[in-house]
């Protein structure tokens, strides 16, 4: 009974040792709050929307092809499509403020953690880096169809996810929202990142 109650206390010990750092690393990155969710969740509603009225468009049937300058046309003709389909669109219409406050809060929060020296760095290293300037409804800054920087999994699973045919990228400060299949700015937010 003594070896049975000394062989339990290890595993509880050693259970400690294991878990205790997990909470501490809990503690210092709270969760979002309901409010923040709520805000969170139609950030994704809007997400889901705008692909849901890109699939409508007649243009959004690419066909597959093994010719890059067809792609391109494709990709343009549906870019073309899109940017009538919301000829108001601004910065801001996906990002709005309160959408902006609850990001910027989780990725700070992320980058605050001990994870997020890590991910400084790889952000720092990653290659391709796309530039800064983006301008909504506009063709996503990567001339000549250079490769586009890819989000740390790490930072993507405390961004809300996106529906196929919608992407982050990160650029400097800037957190993007870019339409793959037109490869277009569909939003960003500025000084998304610490």
């Amino acid at each position: 009974m003594i070896q049975a109650e000394s062989a339990l206390r290890r595993l509880v010990l050693a259970s400690i040792a294991v878990l205790a750092p997990v909470a501490l690393y809990c503690d210092q990155t709270p969760a979002v709050s309901s409010s923040g969710q709520k805000v969170l969740s139609d950030f994704s509603k809007k997400a889901k929307d705008y692909i849901g009225k890109e699939q409508m468009l007649a243009e959004s049937k690419m066909k597959p092809t093994d010719d890059v300058a067809k792609l391109q046309q494709q990709r343009k003709q549906l870019r073309d499509a899109v940017q009538q389909s919301r000829a108001n669109a601004r910065q801001g219409d996906m990002f709005n403020s309160e959408t902006a406050a609850v990001m910027r809060k989780v990725l700070v929060n992320l980058l605050n953690s001990p994870e997020g020296k890590k991910i400084k760095i790889s952000l720092s290293h990653a290659e391709p880096g796309a530039p800064a300037e983006f301008k909504v409804n506009s063709e996503f800054p990567n001339q000549n169809g250079q490769p586009i920087q890819s989000v740390p999994p790490t930072v993507l699973k405390v961004l809300p996810a996106l529906p196929k045919g919608l992407e982050y990228c990160i650029a400097g400060k800037t957190l993007a929202l870019r339409d793959s299949a037109a490869n277009m700015v569909v939003d960003y937010l500025p000084n998304a990142l610490p």
